[in-house]
């Protein structure tokens, strides 16, 4: 696997892993500061609340298994699509059918758009497979 495929397939696992270590940090070190841009009102115990970090960045170490070897973990990745097409479906379904604020819908765009690139990637770098007639 060589060629442009594989740089789009890398770098949007390493930037979508940036993405969750950031949103992991936010929640458990500030979430006060993203409740705010999210337009959310903080749970009296934010244990919970935090927890979800722990799974954030396990997310993003997840995504980054197919970025340091694509071929081997090529699997991994097209979980990776299924995942975030899911997290524009819940984002997208919270700002429609639960008025959630417009970030909602931001957020979800941008999971869409983590879904494209991986799948851009993996499209571009899937081996062609060439059969040859029988004699």
């Amino acid at each position: 696997m060589t060629g442009h495929g594989r740089i789009i397939l890398q770098l949007s696992l390493v930037v979508g892993a940036l993405y969750d270590l950031a949103f992991g940090l936010g929640i458990l070190l500030a979430p006060g500061p993203l409740a705010g841009v999210l337009g959310l009102p903080l749970p009296p115990d934010q244990l919970y609340l935090r927890f979800l970090s722990v799974f954030l960045f396990g997310l993003a170490l997840y995504y980054l298994l197919p970025a340091v070897d694509p071929e081997r973990f090529r699997p991994v990745v097209w979980v990776a699509v299924a995942v975030r097409i899911m997290g524009f479906l819940f984002m997208a379904t919270a700002w429609i059918f639960f008025s959630r604020p417009g970030i909602f819908l931001l957020l979800g765009a941008v999971d869409l758009a983590f879904a494209m690139a991986h799948g851009a990637g993996l499209l571009a770098t899937r081996e062609r497979h060439v059969t040859t007639p029988k004699s």
